[in-house]
């Protein structure tokens, strides 16, 4: 039975369809006609079978998911994995994309008080916990809508940029993943790419292509200029690493309301996207199939006019206004503002001019006015801001390693050696901010407590066109040297030598010798590494070195050629108490046994197990026999052949020194190898 609730929404959704056709759209494309809630972020995984997004009535987010069968989707279904991240975030996820294989889901999501991009790894049929994408492409600000490229190196974003038009104005960021792996950026895109506000970019599975949604007043190909306030679909393409086919919008998508999320499957022959009615209550939305083309070019003067003012005061500038040819760069004429700002300048057609706003301890500002193809007088006012200061953002972190860090900043004026800065504070890891005035030379000092000293210098007496600057210094690390000391009969230029730093993601593997003929290595100052030292016919050494200050340390390296006779106590292979359970700080050691067996796969070996004098001997026995056993069986999980491997318990008839203190049955509670064949 139909309740007057139930017509109620049924005549709403008539007159959504009614407005829709009138806007252009045909209802009949609509993907889930019968689904009668407003879609939104809609998303494809590559074969173009299976799709997400999210309703949003405005009171709920939902999301839901819907598969592709004998040719039909499926009537969408609650998309439970991100629905419980909806709860969590009160509402605050969207912008769902797909990785080249569909294994990773990507969306943004506001988890911390400000909305970041995150992805999900489908593991065994399920999708894990969110990972966040970090910096540099998560920041303190809000990041939207992720779309990464086939081949995973090339990852778009949107940026909250209230500059412009509103809060919710967003512009599109483009990051790079460099030969380890690392996301760099933002990376160059051209200024085409965020005229107005932009929303809802999808890389193509070419990696080239682009398509996103913009709200810009633009032209299209027959001339007409497309709304300025309702979203329209563009296109562009990349052709090397710094060079675009600029954006341009899509005529045969265009549907008078917002045009929004194109997406496709890998093969480019399904594409759709979402269509928005920007003045319906609830803002209904519904996603439509489209097909896409195949391809994707007297004497009358002008006047400029406008205001000069200062930027950060909003208060007028008499500033010179300098006109150049843009293209031979020849001035053309000088001209200045008047007290109130104010300034009018007639220009000749037949030129595509540059126009400078320009005053000293001020930035510059250029204006580009191309008429020299106007056959008719006009005007336009172009008003300048011009910034007296500027915003230096200063990110620091490590030469080598390239992990933020936090040192003292101190900031001078070059000339007069006056302090500008005593102690400039960090605003987050490795990230400083400040503002400098414009006419002066600035010296930069840092200092950190395991570094070298820096110091570089930053003019801005030359001309500046931006507020807002950033400077990345890398610091170089002080060092220490490690000389290895090896026996006369060992040559350790064919080992294989590694110091792991145990404080952060470092292995150094570069010996060299000295001056004085030693085999040395350069570690940090401040941190501590595990030396190892392995060679094929040979027993492995591994050791704990400080980072102290100290001007040089000497390492003795125990290494023994393998022999009948060798025998080889390992360090760091402990139990649970009186259990043969390997604890977990056991695996390192045991790890380069396996890489010893492996290297010198002809061995035979005993594992003993021994122990100290506490409790009767057959415990003993019995207990170094299990814990024998246990790194046997260890290492057979490892690719080592049972047939290489003894095991044998001799409880504690075989003590290394006399049972007589707690450190000396430390000693005695050991395993040990000793080569059989």
């Amino acid at each position: 039975m139909f309740t007057k609730k139930t017509f109620i929404k049924i005549g709403f959704y008539s007159f959504i369809v009614f407005f829709l056709s009138l806007s252009g759209l045909n209802a009949q494309t609509s993907l889930f006609p019968s689904f009668q809630r407003p879609i939104k972020y809609p998303a494809i995984t590559p074969d173009g079978n299976y799709m997400v997004f999210v309703t949003d009535d405005g009171q709920k987010v939902t999301a839901y998911e819907s598969f592709l069968k004998d040719g039909k989707w499926t009537d969408p279904k609650p998309f439970d994995y991100i629905n419980r991240l909806i709860e969590k975030t009160g509402n605050e996820v969207g912008g769902f994309s797909f990785n080249h294989d569909a294994s990773m889901l990507m969306f943004h999501a506001n988890m911390s008080g400000n909305f970041d991009v995150f992805y999900s790894q489908k593991i065994k049929g399920q999708w894990g916990e969110p990972v966040s994408f970090g910096e540099p492409i998560n920041t303190n600000g809000d990041e939207f809508s992720p779309s990464m490229s086939s081949n995973m190196k090339t990852l778009f974003v949107l940026k909250r940029n209230p500059i412009r038009r509103n809060e919710q104005c967003k512009e599109l960021l483009m990051f790079e993943k460099d030969k380890d792996g690392k996301w760099t950026g933002p990376a160059y895109l051209p200024a085409e790419f965020n005229e107005g506000c932009q929303e809802t970019p999808f890389i193509a599975a070419d990696n080239v292509t682009l398509y996103f949604s913009s709200m810009r007043e633009d032209f299209m190909p027959d001339g007409k200029k497309t709304d300025s306030d309702v979203f329209n679909i563009y296109h562009a393409q990349k052709l090397n690493e710094n060079a675009w086919i600029l954006p341009k919008v899509m005529p045969e998508l265009i549907t008078k309301v917002n045009d929004l999320s194109p997406i496709m499957n890998s093969s480019g022959d399904i594409f759709f996207y979402n269509v928005k009615a920007p003045r319906l209550r609830n803002q209904p939305q519904t996603i439509i199939k489209a097909e896409l083309p195949n391809d994707k070019k007297p004497a009358p003067t002008f006047v400029v006019s406008g205001n000069i003012t200062n930027y950060y005061t909003k208060e007028p500038i008499t500033s010179d206004v300098i006109v150049y040819d843009a293209v031979t760069s020849v001035e053309k004429g000088r001209f200045k503002a008047t007290d109130d700002g104010n300034y009018s300048i007639i220009l000749i057609f037949g030129t595509n001019y540059k126009i400078d706003f320009t005053k000293d301890g001020y930035s510059h500002r250029y204006f580009f006015k191309d008429i020299s193809k106007m056959g008719k007088s006009g005007s336009e006012v172009f008003n300048a801001e011009l910034y007296n200061e500027i915003n230096l953002e200063l990110n620091i972190y490590d030469n080598e390693l390239f992990y933020p860090l936090t040192p003292k900043v101190s900031i001078y004026d070059s000339i007069s050696g006056r302090t500008v800065i005593a102690d400039l504070k960090p605003f987050s890891e490795g990230k400083y901010n400040c503002r400098l005035e414009i006419g002066k030379n600035y010296r930069i000092s840092v200092e950190g407590d395991v570094f070298d000293k820096y110091d570089d210098y930053f003019d801005l007496r030359t001309a500046v066109f931006y507020s807002d600057f950033e400077k990345s210094i890398e610091l170089k690390s002080t060092r220490k040297i490690v000389a290895l000391n090896v026996p006369s009969n060992f040559d350790l230029t064919n080992a294989s030598v590694t110091a792991k730093n145990l404080n952060r993601n470092e292995l150094i593997t570069e010996v060299i010798k000295d001056s004085q003929g030693r085999y040395v290595m350069a570690l940090r100052i401040g941190d501590t590494y595990e030396i190892d030292v392995t060679k094929p016919g040979y027993t492995f050494f591994n050791t704990t070195v400080d980072g102290d200050a100290s001007e040089a340390t000497t390492v003795q390296v125990h290494i023994e050629e393998l022999t009948a006779a060798t025998k080889l106590v390992l360090n760091h292979i402990t139990f649970e108490t009186n259990s043969a359970e390997l604890n977990a700080e056991s695996y390192a050691e045991l790890d380069r046994v396996v890489k010893l067996m492996r290297d010198n796969p002809s061995l035979k070996m005993e594992i003993s197990a021994h122990t100290d004098d506490v409790g009767t001997d057959a415990l003993n026995f019995l207990l170094s026999d299990r814990r024998a056993k246990s790194v046997v069986d260890y290492l057979v999980a490892h690719g080592i052949p049972t047939t290489s491997l003894q095991s044998r318990g001799y409880g504690k008839s075989q003590p290394l020194v006399p049972n007589n203190s707690a450190e000396n049955r430390a000693k005695n509670r050991r395993v040990q190898l000793r080569i059989i064949e």
